[in-house]
């Protein structure tokens, strides 16, 4: 079953980047997936997680037809002092179930055309983003848990420290003129390596490499960010689950301390890792706006700025609708995952089914 879901999450994630299949269908699919290799308990709570899901996405939408229902430039919202309130609200959810977000006055295609179009690009940033993160604080945090105090464990504390207290914002246009542009001017001399390509964005279907080029400094600058915050939490939890009945045992026992962090550490800690990277992609999702900007992509970020600049109603409604959809189904996903790597969650479903 770890097996199915794992390739399960690959194959979606290589898809969402590739803008190949619509975001929807790809989650609705790995869903079932997840929730078929479940026992009948942990699958009735992601379910009635989902009516709770639809419930919120429904209020939320009611908050942004509050927004929109005087929104005169549409079609749909003619004449407001004839059609009843609740006439153009259901006209208004009866066209978002269809698809339609509506017309965008400042772009020359629908909104639903315009997220299509942009939203690919953040996808890709967003995943990349987690992947670099992931690999730069899981062996940090290990080697931490491993050599605690020691000096390693206090310079990768150290900065993880200066990686949490540095908003992208600034890392941006420092590694941008540090790695990129190799022209950093710090304290009146110029320092930096081109190590790394400052190219405009090339999507996967122009080619692997091309794309990689263009890719690899954005992700870099939001990782590193998500990295120091998922290094403090991993490293916390790999202790904590050193100091369990379970851990010293096999301490006691002789085992190395490599096998203990890897085996009767990691193992039970990955609960906390799925928890922390599902609450960290709504804040990456929102970096996405700064980082776009800052390299000049053509991402679901900088679409939703330009349209809150123009004042396109129509256009950051949708944004924002299909922002909370996205995340949304990212936290259904974690909370599916965490039922399906950890058998020991499934005693805690049971009795909230049984007081729901």
């Amino acid at each position: 079953m770890p097996i199915a879901v794992g390739a399960a999450l690959i194959v979606t994630a290589i898809a969402v980047a590739s803008g190949g299949l619509p975001l929807g269908i790809l989650l609705a699919v790995f869903l079932a997936l997840v929730l078929a290799a479940m026992p009948w308990s942990p699958r009735r709570y992601i379910l009635r997680r989902l009516w709770r899901i639809a419930a919120s996405l429904f209020v939320s939408m009611a908050l942004l037809w509050v927004l929109v229902h005087n929104y005169r430039d549409d079609s749909r919202f003619d004449e407001p002092g004839v059609i009843p309130a609740l006439e153009r609200y259901g006209r208004w959810l009866g066209d978002l179930v269809a698809g339609d977000l509506g017309n965008s006055p400042q772009y020359s295609e629908t909104v639903g055309e315009g997220i299509s179009r942009t939203l690919p690009v953040s996808l890709q940033l967003v995943i990349y983003s987690q992947v670099i993160a992931l690999m730069i604080a899981l062996p940090a945090a290990m080697i931490g848990a491993r050599y605690r105090g020691r000096a390693s464990d206090l310079a990768a504390r150290a900065v993880a420290l200066l990686g949490i207290a540095l908003p992208v914002f600034i890392t941006g246009p420092i590694l941008l003129q540090l790695l990129g542009i190799g022209e950093l001017n710090l304290f009146g001399r110029e320092v930096g390596w081109k190590l790394l390509p400052v190219v405009r964005y090339e999507a996967l279907g122009d080619g692997l490499l091309p794309h990689v080029e263009s890719m690899l400094l954005p992700s870099l600058t939001l990782a590193l960010n998500t990295a120091a915050i998922y290094l403090v939490l991993m490293r916390a939890e790999l202790l904590e689950q050193l100091r369990l009945p379970h851990a010293l045992l096999a301490q006691s026992k002789g085992i190395s301390p490599n096998r203990l962090v890897r085996v009767h550490a990691l193992r039970p800690a990955s609960p906390a890792t799925v928890a922390a990277v599902a609450a960290q992609t709504g804040f990456i999702l929102g970096n996405v706006i700064i980082i776009e900007r800052i390299f000049t992509m053509p991402g679901f970020g900088d679409y939703t700025l330009v349209a809150i600049g123009r004042r396109d109603v129509l256009a950051v409604v949708g944004s924002v609708f299909v922002a909370a959809v996205i995340l949304a189904a990212v936290n259904l996903i974690a909370e599916a995952l965490l039922l399906a790597i950890d058998p020991r969650l499934e005693s805690s479903a049971k009795p909230r089914s049984a007081d729901a």
